[in-house]
């Protein structure tokens, strides 16, 4: 008989760890993300590096209201904050996003408010893939090398439903590093692969392309580092020319120098 309660005490307790699970997995999440985390003190060099943060939404039960508040390490900056496409709420209805409801309040800081229009009806945030608000954030030129954080404000930070219960969430800030000095590269090889070659001068030439057609293509650091081939601090058509002119050399020479 002790036994059998045993087993019946260990099942419960089981059932109830994988239920805490399911609840922390399922939980409603706010969640800062980048395309990039990782930037170099001699890109910051250049100048001031601009990158946009969108922030998620996962797992929402539906909601009547959403405060959210963000910081940033100095002396990193938010110099913007606005609903992303197609949440340009302002007062929960889809348009012209105002400003009022979602605005920077310091270089290190901003803020938004979220409410549903909807007789003030809970609402849920109906594709988990598609940011809520962009944040731009700046990393000053000549910032020193170091580890940064873009993280939620939790003291501005809050969400209710319509029966104004304040609900649990989970989040997940973000970390930039920015390391001392350039990223490893071979001039001439933005293909990465160890060697240059006719298709580096090729991915080059792309680049141009869209770069001439206002597509702004999307390239890391190291890419751009190793594109610049005439080392004259852009990527260029030129470039392209002068990988060109190595390979060509390379067919006559075991070591070719530019």
């Amino acid at each position: 008989m002790k036994r059998g309660m045993l087993l019946l005490l260990c099942a419960a307790m089981i059932t109830g760890l994988y239920t805490d699970k399911a609840y922390a997995e399922d939980m409603l999440t706010y969640d800062l993300r980048a395309d990039r985390t990782v930037y170099y003190t001699a890109q910051s060099a250049g100048g001031p590096i601009t990158l946009t943060v969108p922030m998620y939404i996962a797992h929402d039960p539906g909601t009547v209201g959403i405060n959210a508040a963000f910081r940033v390490d100095a002396p990193l900056e938010i110099t913007g904050l606005a609903f992303a496409e197609p949440y340009c709420y302002g007062d929960g209805r889809v348009g012209d996003n105002t400003g009022s409801q979602c605005r920077v309040v310091s270089p290190q800081s901003a803020k938004l408010l979220w409410y549903t229009s909807n007789n003030g009806e809970n609402e849920i945030i109906y594709d988990s893939t598609l940011p809520f608000v962009l944040l731009t954030v700046v990393i000053p030129q000549d910032t020193p090398a170091g580890v940064y954080e873009i993280a939620f404000d939790l003291s501005g930070t809050s969400v209710c439903n319509q029966e104004r219960e304040h609900l649990s969430f989970t989040y997940h800030n973000l970390t930039l590093s920015l390391w001392e000095g350039k990223p490893y590269f071979l001039r001439g090889d933005p293909g990465g692969n160890g060697t240059v070659d006719v298709s580096d001068a090729v991915e080059v030439l792309q680049y141009c392309a869209e770069s001439s057609a206002g597509q702004a293509p999307d390239r890391d650091y190291a890419w751009l580092c190793g594109a610049d081939a005439t080392e004259n601090g852009s990527v260029e058509v030129a470039d392209a020319v002068a990988i060109l002119q190595y390979c060509a050399k390379g067919l006559t020479d075991q070591h070719p120098e530019w």
